[in-house]
């Protein structure tokens, strides 16, 4: 998926709920592999839906390598660069 990773450059933990994201630039592709119902965010003061993103930063970047971002508010962009790919075996 393609996104606004301005926010993920200093992100060390927790469901990042950034206020304002920019919704113009694309500017960063990452693996979505899953979701949560339930963590908290300190912006948001509460439990928050979330998606969890793996990146390409390593293991030592955020929560070993993966990014939880606010699920349901088109974050940064989260849902208007989706690709998928499908495998035809013969």
């Amino acid at each position: 998926m393609g996104l606004n990773a301005v926010f993920m450059q200093t992100y060390i933990g927790g469901v990042s709920c950034p206020l304002i994201c920019g919704k113009r630039w694309v500017n960063h592709g990452v693996l979505l592999v899953g979701y949560g119902s339930k963590g908290f965010s300190v912006l948001r003061l509460g439990k928050q839906p979330y998606w969890i993103i793996k990146n390409s930063w390593g293991k030592r970047w955020g929560e070993h390598g993966y990014y939880r971002l606010c699920r349901g508010h088109g974050m940064c962009r989260m849902n208007t660069m989706v690709y998928a790919v499908v495998m035809q075996i013969s």
